[in-house]
């Protein structure tokens, strides 16, 4: 299923699940049970001014198989709302290094969408 802003959906690489966020994930009562291995971190732009293409942008990662398959409403993170698309990715990357270092549960990171 696609998400509703498909259109402004940037998917940046998967990044497997290490073992301390694995146990973290598994913790969640509203994660489904599909085997999730990898984080799907995504960069989702909505436009505020259609007259001049104003987006705003968020962080959401998504739990995801190794193919990259994850439910758009299941989300483990959604950042706050960035006015600039460079400080959306930049914020992206950052959360990318703490998953890659199996650190993305202890950054208390937990949110709801926006």
């Amino acid at each position: 299923m696609c998400p509703p802003n498909y259109k402004d959906f940037y998917q940046k690489a998967l990044v497997p699940i290490g073992t301390n966020d694995y146990k973290c994930l598994n913790d969640l009562e509203e994660v489904d049970k599909l085997k999730h291995s990898h984080w799907l971190i995504a960069l989702e732009g909505e436009i505020r001014n259609p007259d001049k293409e104003y987006y705003t942008w968020k962080i959401t990662i998504y739990p995801s198989d190794s193919n990259g398959s994850f439910t758009w409403n299941t989300f483990y993170y959604s950042s706050p709302i960035f006015d600039s698309f460079h400080l959306a990715y930049e914020h992206a990357k950052n959360l990318e290094k703490h998953s890659v270092n199996d650190k993305l549960f202890s950054t208390k990171i937990r949110g709801s969408a926006s």
